[in-house]
């Protein structure tokens, strides 16, 4: 279908500001050109409590805990936040969190792994395996049901998510219930046909996430490793059942579908939602694009689903 009109007045007011793409910016200008998603997220929803919490460790991961009205045990979302391993963090995911927790009733933990290129690959899998076992391991603490944990995260925190997942099955770690994976980036090597049919025009470009890939990878050596890449992994049976969301115009969307193809394949529950005339990134334009509202319904319902007691 074509272009979403709201996605289209959005697109068509960055260009009227000369907003460049990140493969021109340095990283501290990416970082910041990141946080004016800010200014597209609406007004903060109401939830019952938030705690910033440093989670202990070799790294000392920082967290936002987001719990929401109702009586415990909640079931627990711990979402990886996009922002292409390099830029993003709690405060540009603080409402989104706010609108996930409300409502989908879950308890929702917001984890702000390291960054490259300072900490490239497998920095950020450390820190999300980490947040991921503190979680299980507190869940007293914040009212969770132990049972109950699922994973999710948009982009670079889809791949994030996705690997946890992985990681928790190869290492018999935390009995995730279920998966959210928002656009995910599961291929390094970028060679879907999307990274040439939405490769420029649509917010965030090929080259944006070319570039982004090169940071976290510091090179090429990581590019098939299945904790990089977890499209490329030889086995994706025994993972929880996963909402893989995608957007049209968006370069990553046909590596997004692949995944979800092969999580199929090996017998995992799938829910495979393709938003028509969407872009990247779309979960944190939610003052702006009526489809955000839908979206964060849709990772709700399927969260209360799988993760109901």
């Amino acid at each position: 279908m074509p272009l979403d009109p709201e996605a289209a007045r959005l697109l068509d007011a960055r260009k009227a500001i000369h907003t460049r793409p990140v493969a021109e910016m340095t990283v501290a200008e990416a970082r910041t050109a990141t946080r004016s998603y800010i200014r597209l997220q609406g007004d903060p929803v109401s939830v019952a409590r938030v705690h910033d919490v440093l989670i202990p460790g070799k790294a000392g991961v920082r967290a936002r805990v987001y719990i929401p009205y109702g009586e415990p045990p909640f079931a627990c979302l711990v979402h990886f936040h996009g922002g292409g391993w390099v830029a993003g963090g709690l405060d540009t995911h603080d409402r989104p969190s706010r609108a996930l927790a409300a409502r989908s009733g879950c308890v929702v933990v917001t984890v702000d792994y390291r960054k490259a290129p300072e900490h490239p690959f497998p920095a950020a899998v450390d820190d999300a395996w980490a947040a991921l076992a503190w979680v299980h391991e507190q869940a007293d603490r914040f009212g969770v049901a132990a049972d109950r944990i699922g994973v999710s995260g948009d982009s670079a925190g889809g791949n994030l998510a996705a690997v946890a997942c992985l990681r928790s099955r190869d290492e018999q770690g935390p009995a995730l219930r279920f998966q959210a994976l928002l656009y995910p980036l599961t291929d390094a090597r970028c060679e879907a046909p999307s990274y040439l049919t939405n490769a420029v025009g649509y917010g965030v470009q090929a080259a944006d996430l070319r570039r982004y890939w090169g940071l976290y990878l510091g090179g090429t050596s990581g590019l098939d490793h299945p904790y990089a890449s977890p499209l490329r992994a030889d086995d994706l049976s025994g993972l929880p059942p996963a909402l893989v969301v995608t957007a049209e115009y968006d370069p990553v969307r046909d590596d997004g579908e692949r995944y979800a193809a092969r999580l199929a394949d090996a017998g995992v529950p799938v829910t495979l939602s393709r938003y028509e005339g969407m872009i990247h990134a779309f979960y944190l334009m939610g003052g702006v694009l009526s489809r955000t509202r839908d979206l964060v319904d849709e990772i709700a319902r399927e969260a209360r689903n799988h993760l109901a007691p």
